[in-house]
């Protein structure tokens, strides 16, 4: 439980944080700690987890007047998805791409675009746009550093006491 929370705290640090900027393309990081919760703790704990990660940040950081369920809807299915195909798996590239994908396309393009679009009342077409830039240029970024992160962790047996079995 003590690992679960460190990786959530970690979770909500690394979400304040990106590069880019709001005008353009800015690519954050809080996805690193939703894939390392799916890695260690599998689909169902990460998913838990996130969900639970995005309410207590909302609490702890502010936002309430735009908090938004259908966030933490998202946020627990990427906890699921990068629990699914990071989990007990071998480092492959393959599953690296396959669960950024499959987050790319269900989480970030499908749910949060009906969400904003809900909220905001913003023009599909226009949602459509910029959401297909920013996932074309944040999809291999976060490819690659999941990839490395992961890589580096499995020359870390120590950390492997950590990783709960399905």
């Amino acid at each position: 439980m003590i690992w679960l929370a460190v990786l959530m705290a970690m979770q909500m640090v690394l979400a304040k944080f990106s590069i880019g900027n709001d005008t353009l393309v800015k690519v954050g990081f809080g996805f690193i700690g939703t894939a390392l919760l799916g890695y260690f703790f599998g689909p169902w704990w990460a998913a838990i987890a996130s969900g639970l990660d995005d309410i207590i940040s909302m609490f702890l950081f502010g936002g309430g007047a735009n908090f938004f369920f259908g966030f933490t809807l998202s946020a627990m299915m990427a906890g699921l998805i990068y629990g699914y195909w990071l989990h007990e798996r071998p480092h492959q590239w393959r599953y690296t791409i396959l669960a950024v994908l499959t987050v790319t396309v269900v989480v970030n393009m499908v749910m949060n675009t009906i969400w904003v679009h809900w909220m905001y009342q913003t023009p599909w077409s226009l949602l459509i746009t910029w959401r297909l830039l920013k996932q074309f240029i944040s999809a291999p970024i976060n490819i690659v550093v999941l990839y490395t992160l992961f890589g580096g962790l499995e020359r870390l047996p120590q950390l492997a006491r950590f990783k709960v079995k399905s």
